[in-house]
């Protein structure tokens, strides 16, 4: 049976948001045809690639139209195109689809409401063609196409038939493997709420489901026969058993010969009506990549121009922002303890120390604390020699962890010499804290799979973070190191963000230090690219508070803010600075403790008692 290629870009319910795509049509046979959508895994070539050319090319010679498009972030669809690179400036395509998929969150939405709308539309594609049946629709893809396979079939009822490849699994598996992955294939609150691979399969009940796996797959097979085991049930009570079934051969992740026999055997039950079993696969020769490309330069925004997930992304989000007004304090409280899900931890602290460090004018004490069951923040205390204390204690954050700051001539150090008290610590995912994940940082995304675990159980890092901080401080006021009832907090880099969170909550931080930390979660919502914000996402709230609508909601306590960064981590300029923090001066202002909110910049290696002159 011959074949031809149809090429082609059309564009989705958003003007000038094109999708490029091949549409291979039989030449034997009488059209009206079934017709299989295929959405292909993550790859640079994407639809042009040979890995996904064999199942197009397998199911068009068995006799089905097959529309195979490139998911955005790939093939010729890339978002952070630069044509002097010849290549996206973020990187992979994962890399893409992250760099969206983190600033999505911000308003509350996921990357994949994209990727799902593009698998819909071009099932509408498919109902227009004339050589298409419009009631004989499956869908069939691979990896990222699995997942996209999976939520097509769940969401779209147009869909008769799904093959997901290399996808299907069950979380319980797949948490003690590689974990989360890319940002379209998990959701905040998804393990919270009980939300596993098999409630997909079963939405798609009593409807004919084929769930195909490898041995060698990162998606483990355990956990494909858990999710098959289960909707198997829930298809027997339709008493439609033998329309779910598992096919599963050995090798690594992909679609091997006997996979693909597999989907062809399964599509022509359920869509031609042919006898069960797989189906040998047709003979057939694979395109030249570059012959399947839609657009003359390879590339949709060097060719059509148009938007993308990003540009979209920053209208929509831009408006959001602009739209919110600022809440009262109250609000602001309740506003953060509802988003970040905080949770004051209860249980006893469970203080453990370590043999103390003997430093010039103070010592170190190691020690660790229990937040919550199995959760230990590992810290440092410095504590001055007699005669040296200023009986004021400070509860200290940085990024880079306690260990960074205590180094000699660091932060922890200087403070110390000072005579103050400072209880130093590594709140969850930093310093001693960090996952210790195979591939697990990133230079774009820093702690992307504990961040993303975070969002999934329904406890962004942020709220986690906050109660590690704050259960800091009822361990000073059990070492009776919590002078007049309060301290004062230091918070650097993403730290200063989960501080700040916390001392709404927490009227015993009498004044804040933030240095280095983001500007604004509005500035990330207006720019295409950040760098390692990710710990410091709150779903959805773009549409209630901003980081200047915390420092605004703190007055009249005193908040220092130094150097603060743009969402890729360039220091803001000074006035832009005290642009964005125009309303909290106001509010400063309208408290009459406008001296008491300071905004400047600390020079590299600059003393902390010259960049503080409260520290003095």
């Amino acid at each position: 049976m011959a074949t031809t290629a149809w090429r082609r870009s059309f564009s989705k319910g958003q003007p000038r948001f094109y999708v490029t795509a091949n549409l291979y049509v039989p030449q034997t046979g009488k059209p009206p045809y079934p017709a299989v959508l295929q959405p292909v895994g993550h790859s640079l070539a994407a639809k042009n690639r040979a890995f996904y050319q064999n199942l197009s090319l397998g199911l068009v010679k068995s006799g089905f139209v097959v529309l195979t498009y490139d998911p955005l972030g790939q093939g010729e669809r890339r978002i952070f195109y630069d044509p002097a690179l010849e290549d996206s400036k973020v990187g992979s395509t994962t890399m893409e689809h992250q760099m969206v998929g983190i600033q999505s969150l911000l308003a509350g939405e996921s990357i994949a409401r994209y990727m799902i709308w593009d698998g819909m539309r071009g099932i509408d594609l498919l109902q227009s063609r004339p050589e298409v049946d419009a009631r004989r629709i499956g869908v069939s893809g691979c990896s990222g196409g699995g997942t996209l396979t999976t939520y097509l079939a769940a969401l779209d009822e147009r869909v008769r038939v799904a093959a997901p490849s290399c996808y299907i699994t069950d979380w319980e598996d797949q948490l003690q493997g590689t974990g989360p992955q890319d940002a379209e294939q998990q959701f905040p609150n998804q393990l919270a709420e009980g939300v596993t691979h098999a409630d997909l399969v079963e939405a798609f009940a009593p409807k004919p489901y084929l769930i195909c796996s490898t041995t060698e797959d990162f998606f483990p097979l355990a956990g494909a026969r858990r999710t098959f085991e289960e909707a198997r049930r829930i298809y027997a009570l339709f008493g439609t058993q033998d329309s779910i079934a598992w096919f599963h051969t050995g090798g690594g992740h992909g679609t091997p010969q006997p996979t693909r026999e597999a989907i062809y055997g399964w599509m022509k039950r359920w869509l031609q009506d042919a006898p069960p079993g797989p189906s040998p696969e047709p003979a057939f020769q694979t395109e030249y990549e570059q012959d399947l490309s839609v657009t003359p330069t390879g590339q949709v925004s060097t060719w059509l121009g148009g938007e993308t997930a990003s540009s979209l992304n920053i209208r929509r989000f831009s408006a959001i922002a602009e739209a919110r007004q600022p809440l009262p304090p109250a609000r602001v409280v309740d506003a953060v303890r509802r988003l970040t899900h905080y949770e004051a931890s209860h249980n006893p602290l469970r203080i453990r120390e370590r043999e103390e460090i003997r430093r010039e004018g103070y010592r170190l004490e190691p020690l660790t604390y229990e937040t919550g069951p199995g959760r230990l923040v590992p810290a440092l205390l410095a504590l001055p020699d007699a005669g040296r204390s200023r009986q004021q204690c400070i509860v200290y954050v940085d990024a880079l962890g306690k260990d960074a700051a205590a180094r000699r001539g660091g932060d922890l150090d200087q403070l110390g010499q000072l005579g103050y008290t400072v209880l130093a610590l590594d709140p969850s995912g930093i310093g001693e804290t960090a996952a210790n994940w195979s591939s697990y940082s990133t230079p774009w995304f820093g702690q992307d799979k504990a961040a993303w675990l975070a969002l999934m159980v329904g406890r962004p890092l942020v709220g986690i973070r906050m109660d590690d901080i704050l259960r800091g401080l009822d361990l000073l006021r059990e070492k009776n190191l919590l002078y007049g009832g309060s301290c004062a907090a230091f918070g650097k880099g993403s730290a200063a963000v989960d501080l700040l969170h916390a001392a709404i909550l927490e009227a015993r931080i009498s004044r804040l230090y933030l240095e280095d930390g983001l500007v604004s979660y509005e500035s990330i919502a207006r720019t295409p690219i950040h760098r390692r914000i990710f710990d410091s996402v709150v779903p959805g709230v773009l549409g209630e508070y901003d980081l200047t609508d915390l420092v605004a909601a703190l007055a009249p306590r005193p908040v220092t803010l130094l150097n603060l960064r743009s969402p890729l981590g360039n220091t803001v300029l000074l006035q832009d600075a005290r642009k964005a923090y125009r309303r909290a001066e106001e509010v400063y202002l309208g408290a009459q403790a406008a001296g008491k909110l300071t905004i400047g910049l600390r020079r590299e290696e600059e003393p902390l008692a010259a960049a503080y002159l409260a520290l003095r």
